[in-house]
């Protein structure tokens, strides 16, 4: 969902679409931008953003990523250099999240960031609402300072109806679908079901939530 976002955002797939329906004809307009060559700064490098990162090269992007967990090694195996979060800020033309809500990325986005990012960059949030700050997102769009945004989470759901972000015209939404695709859903479930049956054996739970960041061989011989 995050690579339909960044391609619908560049270029204004949404709003030609409803400019069409409405009777309009306006080319001129929604004039787009390239993905080839540009840099993409990924915060997060987990499944979902290596996945990500993935995809974004096989469409000639730049990527680097943000994540202080990450192995530098799984990340050049994929053509992906790990950065600073400055460099990630400061040198992408776009940027996609994909860490957990925690209190140290809370609001990570916010005015201060937007302030250090290069002029016209292009966000796109399929993580998680609450790690933008979404009144400085709206600041930041009508400074120009970010051209678009596109978003599939927000800090509340479903944001409110008169919502300054989701009526921005630079702005393209959708209502949390990030894992809403039939595979994905019937994946969670069996997912679920191993992990279950895992426990219940005594196995280490592989995707449990509050296991330290640490190697699964590291963590076996801790706990014996």
């Amino acid at each position: 969902h995050g690579i339909a976002l960044l391609c619908a955002m560049a270029r204004n797939v949404a709003q030609a679409d409803a400019s069409l329906k409405a009777g309009k004809w306006a080319r001129t307009k929604y004039v787009g931008v390239s993905l080839v060559g540009k840099t993409l700064a990924i915060l997060g490098f987990g499944k979902v953003g290596s996945e990500v990162a993935r995809r974004a090269k096989g469409l000639g992007m730049h990527v680097i990523a943000h994540d202080p967990y990450a192995s530098a090694d799984r990340a050049r195996a994929i053509g992906v250099d790990l950065v600073s979060m400055e460099e990630a800020m400061t040198t992408a033309d776009f940027i996609s999240l994909h860490m957990p809500l925690t209190p140290s990325t809370n609001k990570m986005l916010n005015d201060e960031a937007f302030a250090k990012m290069k002029k016209g960059v292009r966000i796109i949030n399929v993580a998680r609402g609450g790690v933008i700050d979404e009144d400085a997102l709206v600041r930041a769009l009508d400074a120009g300072i970010v051209a678009q945004a596109a978003l599939d989470v927000f800090t509340k759901e479903p944001p409110a109806a008169d919502s300054k972000l989701v009526l921005h015209e630079n702005v393209t939404v959708t209502p949390h679908l990030g894992a809403s695709t039939v595979e994905a859903q019937e994946g969670v479930a069996i997912e679920i079901a191993e992990a279950v049956t895992g426990a219940l054996k005594g196995e280490l739970a592989a995707s449990a939530v509050n296991a330290p960041m640490v190697p699964a061989e590291v963590l076996i011989l801790v706990l014996c």
